[in-house]
């Protein structure tokens, strides 16, 4: 479960409906507004992404019916214009995860996100896809929203509740005076790890905590190996823009190698 406090999630941060309505818009007068949805989900089918992403915005009926993520006939719609774009190689005729992602998150990730959802940075390969966080943002930004196990016990995270929370794992340079000068290590999002060790807290009797982290622990561990295929995916997209841009830049040298 995502804690309450996790602003930094996909949807609240990168499709943030609510705030691109147009002021004063009379939707009831709307066009579209008046198709009845039986018309609206045959013109859909063939539309591309970014045109039904652009229909959420012009009114509610619109909004109702392709931004439900129960609606069969709606992942539908989505699906069809995922298959008819597939022009990444990597995610070429790849689902999105199941049970942890909807078409329409899916879609904005892979296909249509093209600039850090924080800082805005547009710099082709500056930014990435982080799947266990639905995430797409640069370097800098997602240094700023992740904690290692040392950072986190620092902010009264306990081991128990970092062990069970998504992460990642990001090569860092370590701390001067260290054995070693650089290390992988695992990162969580920092505003998620301070929401479920509040929920850990929370719970009062012993048992209930056992079992609780318990269950937290399984359903990780399914994400995480349903994650793995997606994650290497995008780690070979990123490296087939730096090679791309290397080519650009330099000619073709080291890019083939």
């Amino acid at each position: 479960m995502e804690s309450k406090d996790n602003k930094d999630s996909l949807q609240e941060t990168s499709i943030d409906l609510s705030s691109t309505e147009i002021a004063n818009q009379k939707e009831t007068n709307h066009a579209l507004s008046q198709i009845p949805s039986e018309i609206l989900v045959i013109i859909c089918e063939f539309l591309n992404p970014k045109d039904l992403f652009s229909l959420t915005l012009v009114c509610k009926k619109l909004r109702r019916l392709l931004w439900s993520f129960s609606s069969y006939i709606t992942q539908q719609i989505w699906r069809n214009a995922r298959i008819k774009l597939s022009i990444l190689d990597e995610y070429k005729g790849i689902p999105p995860p199941e049970g942890i992602m909807f078409e329409q998150q899916y879609i904005w990730l892979i296909h249509l996100a093209d600039a850090c959802q924080f800082c805005g940075n547009k710099r082709r390969g500056a930014s990435k896809i982080y799947w266990p966080f639905k995430m797409y943002c640069c370097v800098p930004c997602i240094n700023l929203r992740t904690l290692n196990n040392e950072t986190a016990k620092q902010r009264g995270i306990s081991y128990t509740v970092f062990d069970i929370l998504p992460h990642i794992v990001l090569y860092r340079d370590n701390l001067k005076g260290s054995k070693c000068d650089n290390k992988l290590d695992r990162y969580c999002l920092r505003s998620e790890a301070i929401g479920v060790q509040k929920e850990y807290e929370s719970i009062v009797d012993f048992e209930e905590k056992l079992k609780w982290v318990e269950k937290k622990k399984q359903h990780q561990l399914v994400i995480n190996d349903k994650l793995v295929q997606y994650t290497l995916r995008e780690e070979n997209r990123i490296q087939r823009i730096w090679r791309e841009e290397y080519k650009l830049r330099f000619g073709y040298g080291h890019a083939n190698r």
